[in-house]
């Protein structure tokens, strides 16, 4: 059987396969390592196309009613031919974890939302201002202006002192924020992040300081190139867009090039990048290996997008932790190790993000204040 089964796979996802189809799914999938992988790519797309967009039409009484009345009878069939399948798309399946919580448990994570517009902008006398969408800091040869459309911008107003002066913006976690240097370079800040940088780039490199998660469209300047120091990992660009991903508590940093190109310098070597690689340095050795990658499973988060693809359940806790400023405890450790594959808008609350994972990959949560607790 050469034919790829696409009715029948189909039919299967949206749970409406026959006893036929579901057998000659299970034997395409026999024949070979590339149908597998041809059906996982597939399952993917499916999801990401549709699931995202139906969640909101959920409608749990009647998911339940009909999951009771159907169960005894097809439980059985459904498992077996979904076996294989990504967790996430046992909620294509129709199979349902429902969320049981506390009248009070429940009220706190509707309650809370992540990615606010906010953060602290420390100047290089050591004062802290907090950024509110309306302010506005007068250095003399610089101004910074706040508002809540374009973020922090810096214009040159002035002669600037022959020492470079730094500020530093910290994004708080549950934060999100955007600034343009003085250069005209605009940086997408994640939650959980600080980035150093001078208030007027000099004569030479430009260069900046990250810990956290930065996108940058750095300005063209051939004479100036714009170097971006996250831990022991430095990149180097003159004019590209690309992805830093550099937090402490990872093991890895991350550079994902979206466009033109970079140098990525740790250790000893140099890894040059084209748009759709990525460099990934081991933290603890400053091992560099250069890949392949779908650059939206890394940059998404700007666009407002929690994009997984094969993501460890850990890694993704880490994630929304930052993103939502919880904690997440696993009381079952081999938990950590679950893969999620989806596509969420980020501007959920925390329910609903809490309320996605269980009904897709088996994980059950236990909300105590703002620690999530994690079980099978």
């Amino acid at each position: 059987m050469d034919k790829f089964p696409e009715e029948e796979l189909l039919a299967s996802l949206q749970g409406k396969a026959t006893r036929e189809d579901e057998e000659r799914v299970r034997a395409w999938l026999a024949e070979s390592e590339e149908n597998r992988a041809r059906h996982d790519r597939f399952c993917t797309a499916y999801y990401r196309l549709h699931q995202s967009a139906a969640w909101h039409a959920i409608d749990e009484q009647r998911a339940r009613a009909s999951l009771a009345s159907r169960y005894s009878r097809r439980s059985s069939r459904l498992l077996y031919a979904l076996s294989g399948v990504a967790a996430a798309l046992l909620l294509v399946a129709g199979l349902w974890w429902f969320t049981r919580w506390t009248e009070e448990e429940t009220t706190l994570v509707e309650t809370i939302h992540g990615g606010a517009h906010k953060a602290t902008l420390i100047l290089h006398d050591g004062r802290e201002m907090p950024l509110s969408g309306s302010s506005s800091v007068d250095m003399g040869y610089a101004q910074a202006e706040d508002d809540t459309l374009s973020g922090l911008t810096y214009r040159e107003t002035g002669t600037a002192p022959a020492a470079l002066e730094y500020n530093t913006l910290v994004v708080p976690r549950g934060g999100l924020y955007t600034m343009t240097f003085s250069d005209g370079t605009r940086a997408r800040v994640n939650a959980g992040s600080s980035v150093r940088y001078p208030v007027l780039f000099g004569k030479g490199n430009r260069e900046i300081f990250v810990n956290g998660e930065i996108f940058l469209d750095v300005q063209r300047d051939t004479a100036r190139p714009f170097l971006v120091h996250a831990g022991r990992v430095t990149t180097r660009v003159t004019g590209t867009s690309f992805n830093v991903m550099a937090y402490e508590e990872e093991t890895v940093t991350e550079i994902t090039l979206e466009s033109g190109a970079v140098t990525v310098i740790a250790g000893e070597g140099e890894v040059p990048l084209v748009p759709g690689e990525q460099a990934r340095v081991e933290n603890a050795t400053g091992q560099v290996t250069r890949h392949e990658v779908h650059t939206a499973y890394y940059t998404s988060w700007k666009e407002g997008l929690f994009d997984f693809c094969g993501m460890t359940l850990e890694e993704l806790c880490r994630r929304l932790g930052r993103w939502y400023d919880v904690e997440f405890r696993f009381v079952a450790p081999e938990a950590r190790s679950r893969t999620f594959t989806g596509a969420v808008k980020r501007d959920n609350t925390l329910r609903f993000m809490l309320d996605f994972i269980e009904k897709s990959s088996g994980t059950r949560f236990r909300v105590r204040g703002t620690t999530i607790e994690v079980y099978e």
